[in-house]
């Protein structure tokens, strides 16, 4: 079970009419924290906002947008600085659940083949962590993907990953104090693209 979201009381609302900023605040209730019932992390944190229609089958990243404009919090306003923490942290820990935390478990690479219509699956961890190398996705939509059943996109380079995840905004933490051994040689992978300059070929 993921840990409780804290009892806490978020900042004031504005202007609910539209899902931009306005200059006109309007003072209403505060957010209320609440303890979720559901099973997933990023369930957890979006129970924590009841005033808030969370959209389960969309998009989590979009859906924390869209969060952000209901309760009008500007990009610099601290209380999104505290959700937007929050948040990143339920990706990390809704990772770590989807996909486990054993770099050297053969089933754990296979659950990630299987998000990503891996066929042959591979026999070991060496012949997975292979398999990768070569792959260009985005981590939020390997975690969004339990909700959405959107397939997964295996961009054919890393200049085209990076331009999918600028337009959507879709950055999975670079660090993270809960990320497991499955997600830091991910993370790692990554890394070890942009500073060499990796280049793909195949796009799904």
């Amino acid at each position: 079970m993921p840990a409780p979201i804290p009892n806490k009381n978020k900042g004031k609302k504005k202007n609910m009419n539209t899902t931009t900023h306005t200059n006109t605040k309007q003072k209403t209730s505060k957010p209320r924290k609440k303890k979720a019932v559901h099973a997933g992390h990023l369930d957890t944190f979006f129970a924590g906002y009841p005033e808030f229609n969370y959209r389960r089958g969309q998009s989590s990243t979009r859906e924390f947008y869209r969060m952000c404009d209901f309760f009008g919090w500007d990009r610099d306003d601290p209380e999104r600085g505290e959700a937007h923490d929050d948040f990143k942290t339920a990706l990390v820990q809704q990772f770590n659940s989807l996909y486990g935390t054993d770099e050297e478990s053969i089933e754990s690479w296979r659950g990630l083949c299987l998000a990503l219509d891996v066929d042959p699956l591979p026999d070991n961890v060496k012949d997975a962590k292979e398999i990768f190398k070569g792959m260009f996705v985005n981590l939020v939509d390997l975690v969004d993907t339990a909700n959405t059943g959107d397939e997964v996109t295996q961009f054919g380079s890393l200049e085209e990953l990076k331009e999918y995840t600028i337009n959507t905004g879709k950055y999975f933490p670079k660090e993270s104090a809960y990320a497991g051994g499955m997600l830091k040689h991910l993370l790692r992978e990554i890394v070890n693209k942009y500073h060499n300059g990796v280049s793909g070929r195949r796009r799904r």
